[in-house]
């Protein structure tokens, strides 16, 4: 399957039920991440204080490497 959707480590693990979930929620949230709501400026802000978070405990994302 072709996508661009980074699954969680355990998309195997997950039901049929479970993957269609996610990907659902995923959807969404992309969606919502387009429209420019206030749902978008908390997300965007969360975003950031966890990418901000993870930095400081020296975590380094690998698709900036890439």
């Amino acid at each position: 399957m072709r996508h661009d959707y980074t699954l969680p480590p355990d998309w195997d693990a997950m039901t049929a039920e479970e993957k269609s979930r996610w990907m659902t929620q995923e959807r969404c949230r992309r969606q919502a991440m387009r429209q420019q709501t206030p749902t978008t400026d908390a997300l965007e802000h969360t975003t950031a204080r966890l990418v901000r978070t993870l930095t400081a405990r020296g975590y380094e994302p690998l698709a900036q490497k890439r």
